[in-house]
């Protein structure tokens, strides 16, 4: 096989859509928070602390949809220090994100030793995994039968999730007051619009969808937690959310795209390319993206 054929195979698009899980489920709930105006940075946060209770829950109750509900559970939590030290105290936005990724990385990694007695990772069989959904009217599909069938239930999920959040926030008068509020707090306000409740509604929502987005990690197939598991990919939901503009379709192209991206850097391995130029290409990727939508905000204001 050579490389461009390697690059375009049904199993890097089958990996891609494996990958962009927890990316479109993270970038698009931070469409809620992004729309509403709350500068929100602390995506990691909730990723990993969600996906530690969810192997926690997965491994106690013996059920991945009952750890999935523990990890989104764990999250909410996040999600409300935020809100209380940013919404009530009026906390800088910035230093409390920080404070709560930084935060997640050392309660995790004490967790781990205090539950499971483990440094790094914990491997065991007893975390039980999502159970693979077979579709029987694509087995037949060739290409779409790699690419689409056989996945967990939460990557489907993900893509229906776009969608509705779609119309969520573009499509009812719900979506329609978060827009406002973010747009302009004050007159919104004078509508006699609740903006805090609506804040608060905007942060549950994005708690509950990073919260699906971390159980994923442990619980899509490796029945592993190890430390600092969600490697970065709330950074990506950052640049995903900001070049997006808080639309939950391009949010999810560009998660898909990094998505994308990563599986094409595993394939690369394996034509001889060093692993640390490969790894390097997810995040080459969001930094040009960030130039990208720099250089368009440019534009937009020259214009004005």
């Amino acid at each position: 096989m050579s490389l461009f054929e390697a690059l375009f195979s049904t199993a890097v698009f089958a990996s891609a859509i494996r990958l962009s899980t927890p990316l479109i489920f993270g970038s698009v709930g931070g469409c809620y928070t992004k729309k509403v105006g709350i500068f929100f940075i602390a995506y990691e946060s909730l990723m990993l602390i969600s996906a530690f209770f969810s192997a926690w829950g997965s491994y106690t109750f013996g059920n991945p949809y009952l750890g999935m509900l523990c990890g989104i559970i764990s999250a909410i939590l996040v999600g409300i220090v935020f809100g209380i030290l940013v919404l009530v105290f009026n906390g800088h936005s910035l230093i409390v994100s920080i404070a709560l990724n930084f935060g997640a990385w050392a309660i995790t990694t004490q967790l781990l030793v205090s539950v499971f007695n483990t440094r790094g990772s914990y491997f065991d069989p007893a975390i039980v995994n999502y159970p693979r959904l077979s579709f029987k009217f694509l087995e037949n599909t060739g290409a779409l039968n790699t690419i689409l069938n056989n996945n967990i239930a939460i990557v489907y999920w993900a893509y229906l999730f776009i969608f509705i959040s779609f119309i969520i926030i573009y499509k009812t008068s719900f979506g329609l007051r978060l827009r406002s509020i973010g747009i302009n707090e004050i007159a919104s306000t004078s509508a006699g619009v609740n903006v805090n409740a609506h804040k608060w509604a905007a942060l549950l929502f994005m708690s509950v969808a990073l919260g699906i987005a971390g159980s994923y990690l442990p619980l899509s197939g490796v029945s592993t937690f190890s430390e600092d598991m969600s490697a970065g990919r709330g950074n990506v939901v950052i640049a995903a959310v900001l070049v997006g503009n808080g639309n939950p379709l391009l949010t999810s192209l560009v998660a898909l795209v990094f998505a994308y991206c990563s599986a094409v850097g595993s394939t690369l391995t394996t034509f001889g390319v060093p692993t640390q130029l490969v790894q390097c290409i997810p995040y080459i990727f969001v930094v040009l993206l960030f130039i990208i939508n720099g250089i368009r905000n440019f534009m937009r204001n020259v214009e004005q």
